[in-house]
């Protein structure tokens, strides 16, 4: 008698025909990985000075302007091959020369060859001049770039090399059309990482005197999984990231656009944290050490001056509502001392089918101080009316508050709390009235 011979399923035939092709697939690959290494290391790294109008005609095609180098060499050191680049220059669509960069190392691969690119880009010490004229078209080095944010050739050449290093570079800002001083940046150092689309930044720069202390900028982004342009920020996502150690807030502020708030004195600590969907600022978070602090939040309400302001502040904001707390915040201000409290006010605009709706939650509140501060803030015209009106005075340990409808006109509302002290204005006034109406009917029966 003999054994039963066993025969293999077809779903192994199956598993086993794909190892063979994918074997094969990796050995191809890694032979033509292996030519192309030998190639560039034995044939294209010592005659890289024959490939120099090649290089050239590549670099204009990836950055979509005129290139010229003055010098190129390469040399090996290790696995990586290296090229250095003298007297680069970018050309203006005149002809003009726009940028010159005295040195320039670049590491390449195959893999970056087969992309137009490197595997990394080493710059250093580049001077950069960049303009906003009044127009508001942005120019950098004496390129307009302002077409640049729909994903131009340079942007999306920029954001698709696995790494660009700038060290000691200079940038000049000028902004015309704001009318404020040129910003100059010294130390500028630049590390940009991109890959899978993933990208992420870091800038370090020292500011003028006066400015504050050396300070740093990251940012984390993602792009759309079936984004097909590097360059698009618009469509990033992530968080950005600013720590300035020591800075003059009203510095800052005449470099970037605040509305109609107006800030004229602030030094101190800042790190704040911005959030970002698809290239729109949704929310953030801002940790503060500034000694003293004065702002204008509108023209027409008088100055805000705090002194000694410490705590988190936070918030975000869509089309459906927006969010504001703080946390262990602190200050003093010409109207009293706020006490280190925590606070959160929700709202949620109306939608189909449901009412707008709001939250509030606050703890160690001086309403006295907090009355007399929010006539500096602009809120509308009955909120400024009532708090005039009533007066509140007392200490809030805990508060609670939940409404539906506007802000400033809620159709029901319940609050629960803990408060100490409470008064009122509108008592006072009330029992004032009840009297002069009491000595009002006396005299009128005298006088009878």
């Amino acid at each position: 008698m003999t054994d039963p011979v066993a025969h293999p399923t077809r779903l192994l035939k199956w598993v086993a025909l794909f190892a063979r092709w994918t074997l094969g697939l990796l050995l191809a690959a890694s032979l033509l990985l292996t030519l192309a290494w030998g190639a560039l290391h034995g044939w294209i790294v010592p005659r890289i000075g024959d490939y120099r109008a090649l290089v050239e005609a590549r670099a204009e095609l990836a950055l979509g302007v005129p290139v010229r180098l003055g010098s190129i060499s390469a040399r090996t050191e290790g696995v990586i091959p290296t090229l250095e680049l003298g007297d680069v220059a970018l050309l203006d669509k005149q002809g003009r020369e726009a940028l010159r960069l005295q040195q320039v190392v670049v590491a390449i691969s195959p893999r970056s060859l087969l992309s137009l690119g490197f595997e990394q880009l080493f710059i250093q010490g580049p001077e950069l001049d960049v303009r906003r004229t009044p127009d508001g078209h942005i120019w950098v080095a004496g390129l307009d770039v302002s077409a640049a944010g729909e994903g131009s050739a340079a942007t999306d050449w920029l954001f698709s090399q696995p790494e660009v290093v700038v060290r000691g570079g200079r940038v000049l800002w000028t902004d015309e059309l704001r009318g404020a001083p040129p910003l100059a940046l010294s130390e500028v150092d630049v590390l940009l990482r991109n890959g899978n689309w993933r990208h992420a930044a870091r800038l370090d720069a020292t500011p003028p005197e006066g400015f504050g202390e050396r300070f740093t900028l990251m940012a984390r982004m993602r792009a759309p999984l079936l984004s097909l342009q590097s360059g698009r920020w618009q469509q990033w996502s992530g968080q950005a990231y600013a720590l300035f150690p020591t800075v003059d807030v009203s510095q800052l502020g005449r470099h970037v656009d605040l509305g109609q708030v107006a800030l004229t004195r602030g030094v101190g600590a800042l790190r704040a944290w911005l959030d970002v969907e698809r290239g729109q600022a949704r929310g953030g978070v801002t940790d503060l050490a500034i000694a003293q602090l004065d702002l204008r939040l509108a023209s027409e309400l008088e100055p805000l001056v705090l002194r000694g302001v410490q705590g988190r502040v936070g918030g975000h904001r869509d089309a459906a509502g927006f969010q504001f707390f703080t946390q262990n915040l602190r200050f003093t201000s010409e109207e009293g001392s706020w006490p280190s409290g925590n606070m959160r006010l929700g709202y949620q605009q109306a939608q189909p089918g449901a009412v707008a709706r709001g939250q509030f939650d606050a703890d160690r509140l001086d309403l006295a101080a907090l009355s007399r501060i929010a006539e500096r803030l602009p809120l509308s015209g009955d909120v400024h009316d009532q708090l005039r009106r009533y007066s509140p005075r007392g200490i809030v340990e805990r508060i609670s508050a939940r409404w539906q409808g506007p802000l400033d006109a809620p159709l029901s509302y319940e609050a629960r709390g803990s408060v100490r002290k409470l008064t009122l204005a509108a008592t006072a006034t009330a029992k004032a009235k009840a009297a002069a109406a009491a000595a009002a009917a006396a005299a009128a029966g005298e006088a009878l």
